[in-house]
């Protein structure tokens, strides 16, 4: 085989090699997702439950106006749009329109605990009710509107502003009044990322 053979079947090497490389990085490039989506219907579902869904649709999220959020009685989805079941484009917006549940007294033991409180100011809500867990105590916080959000989580979109009680104050589930209970939960004031 001659010099110039090995220079052509080299080149040629090099040129296919090169063809590989490009169609492989194309399709590493390209998004691992769909163009469009169905979207889910969330109608009559729990908030926390519709963020999610919605999110893992690969869809965002909008609360066009002010929630008052308890846990122990989340707030409804009551319509959405886009409906249920229409296509969209992956990332697009889905705005909710909610109903707020009524609060009802949490059950819990006679001799409460007390629980000091840390700093949530500037941090994600999801921090603060991530503290919350596994104590005999309860949050409540009103959510400001939300732009299109691409947070995993409803409570990831939100940083909270101010708290009650304030840092090291100490905080329990309730206290006792003259005809019964004054429920006694952490308020949070958020605000959007």
């Amino acid at each position: 085989m001659g010099t110039r053979l090995r220079v052509v079947l080299l080149i040629g090497s090099v040129i296919i090699a090169l063809v590989a490389v490009g169609i492989a990085l194309a399709y590493a490039k390209r998004d691992r997702h769909p163009d469009t989506v169905v979207v889910p219907g969330i109608r009559s579902g729990g908030l926390l439950f519709a963020f999610d869904r919605l999110r893992s649709s690969g869809l965002r999220v909008a609360i066009p106006s002010t929630i008052h959020f308890y846990p122990t009685s989340s707030p409804l989805v009551m319509g959405q749009m886009p409906r249920g079941g229409t296509r969209a484009k992956w990332g697009s917006v889905v705005s909710l329109r909610l109903i707020g549940g009524s609060i009802g007294s949490p059950a819990g033991p006679t001799k409460l605990p007390v629980y000091r409180v840390p700093d949530f100011s500037g941090k994600p809500l999801a921090d603060a009710v991530a503290w919350t867990k596994g104590k005999t105590v309860y949050w409540a916080a009103d959510l400001p509107p939300l732009a299109p959000s691409s947070a995993k989580h409803l409570l990831d979109a939100y940083v909270v502003r101010s708290q009650r009680p304030t840092a090291g104050s100490e905080v329990k589930l309730w206290t006792r009044i003259r005809n019964g209970v004054r429920l006694t939960p952490l308020i949070l004031e958020t605000t959007p990322r």
